[in-house]
C-alpha cells in the first residue's frame, strides 16, 4: 500500500512539473509587443499647412483675463520706412519687389492663380514710442477683413545680429478698441532664426525651430497686458500693434520691421531658409521660378533702426539715403517703472 501512495505521489508530481513547463512555454511564445509610434503625417515644406498652427498655452486660466493696463494714443511717428506696393501691378498677378535670397517678400498673392489680397499688401511700417508703449503702425492698400484669414506683426532684433529676438503677431482686428485677442508674443531662446548665415537664404537642411517659444498668448503670460492690436480711428486701411517696451528687456537700440500673413508661422522663421527658391516660387513674372508656390499670401518690409540710424552695415536693414539723416532725438534710459519716455 504504501508503495502505491509513493507511486501516485511521484506520477502527480511529475504532471505537475509538466504543466508548469508548458505555462513557461505558453508565456514566452506570445509576441512581444510593438513600440506605439506616432504616424501623424508631417507638414514638408512642399505642404503649408492650410490653417494657422494653433499653438496651446501652457495654462488656461479659470477666469477671464483681468486687464490693468491698456495703451493709449501713439505719438507721431520717430522712424518709418517704406514697403513697395504691387497694386499697381495686381490686374497682371506680378510683383516686382521680392528677394526671396534676403528676407524681404512682396507676395501678397494666392498660389498659383496669384490672385492680389490687397489687405496683405504694406506700403509703410511707423515706430514710435511713449511711456511704457512702443506703437508699431501698418499701413496696407486694402482694409483688413472680416472673414478672410490675415495676421499683422512686428519682428524685432535686439542684438542686431540680423537674426530676430522677437515677433508679435495679432490676427485682424475688428474695431477700433485695443484688445489682447489673438495677439501673442513668441521669443527664439536659442538664436537659431537665420539659420547658418543671417538673412540670407541658407538650404532648408539643418535648420532650426524658429520661434520656439510663446510668451504671450492672448493674456495670458507674465503680464497680461503685454502686447495690443487694433484699426486706428482715423484709418481703417491701417494696423496697430502695442508692446510694452518691458516684454523686449525694455531695449532702446533694436532693428525691427513689418510682417503680414494669411497664416503666420513663427517656427519657420526666416521663411527663406525653410523653403528652397524652387519651393517658395516666386511673384516676379520673368523668374523661371514663376509664379508663386508654397510661399504665399506674405509681405515684409525691409529693416530699420529704432532711436539709431543705421549706417548698412547691419543685416537685412533698408538701402541707406545717401544724404545723411538727422540722428533721432534718444530717449531716456529706461528704468525699472518707467520705460522708452520721450524727452
Amino acid at each position: 500500500m504504501l508503495q502505491r501512495l509513493r507511486l501516485a505521489l511521484a506520477l502527480m508530481l511529475l504532471a505537475a512539473a509538466a504543466l508548469a513547463c508548458n505555462a513557461s512555454n505558453l508565456v514566452a511564445s506570445e509576441p512581444t509587443p510593438s513600440p506605439q509610434v506616432d504616424t501623424t503625417p508631417v507638414p514638408s515644406a512642399t505642404s503649408p499647412p492650410a490653417t494657422i498652427a494653433i499653438v496651446t498655452p501652457e495654462v488656461t486660466p479659470s477666469a477671464p483675463v483681468v486687464h490693468t493696463l491698456i495703451p493709449g494714443e501713439p505719438p507721431p511717428a520717430a522712424r518709418f520706412m517704406t514697403d513697395r506696393s504691387s497694386v499697381a501691378l495686381a490686374a497682371e498677378h506680378r510683383s516686382i519687389a521680392d528677394d526671396f535670397n534676403n528676407g524681404v517678400f512682396e507676395r501678397p498673392f494666392t498660389s498659383q492663380t496669384m490672385d492680389y489680397k490687397g489687405y496683405l499688401d504694406l506700403n509703410r511700417g511707423e515706430i514710435a514710442a511713449s511711456g511704457l508703449w512702443v506703437y508699431v503702425t501698418l499701413s496696407l492698400e486694402g482694409q483688413p477683413p472680416a472673414a478672410e484669414p490675415a495676421s499683422y506683426g512686428v519682428e524685432i532684433d535686439l542684438d542686431m545680429d540680423g537674426r530676430g529676438d522677437w515677433l508679435i503677431v495679432g490676427a485682424a482686428p475688428a474695431t477700433t478698441t485695443w484688445t489682447t485677442d489673438g495677439v501673442r508674443a513668441y521669443q527664439d531662446t536659442n538664436n537659431d532664426v537665420g539659420a547658418q548665415v543671417p538673412v540670407r537664404s541658407d538650404p532648408p537642411a539643418g535648420i532650426g525651430n524658429g520661434y520656439e517659444s510663446l510668451v504671450f498668448d492672448q493674456g495670458i503670460g507674465p503680464d497680461p497686458d503685454a502686447a495690443w492690436i487694433r484699426l486706428p480711428p482715423s484709418n481703417p486701411n491701417q494696423v496697430q500693434i502695442a508692446l510694452k517696451a518691458g516684454l523686449i528687456g525694455g531695449d532702446n537700440e533694436f532693428l525691427w520691421w513689418g510682417w503680414t500673413f494669411a497664416y503666420p508661422q513663427p517656427a519657420w522663421h526666416d521663411y527663406q531658409d525653410h523653403f528652397t527658391v524652387a519651393q517658395a516660387g516666386s511673384p516676379l513674372s520673368e523668374s523661371a521660378q514663376y509664379p508663386i508656390k508654397d510661399l504665399a499670401l506674405i509681405d515684409s518690409t525691409c529693416r530699420w533702426g529704432f532711436d539709431f540710424n543705421p549706417v548698412e552695415n547691419e543685416p537685412g536693414v533698408c538701402p541707406v539715403p545717401s544724404t545723411p539723416t538727422p540722428a533721432p532725438t534718444k530717449t531716456k534710459t529706461p528704468t525699472a517703472t518707467q520705460l522708452f519716455i520721450i524727452p
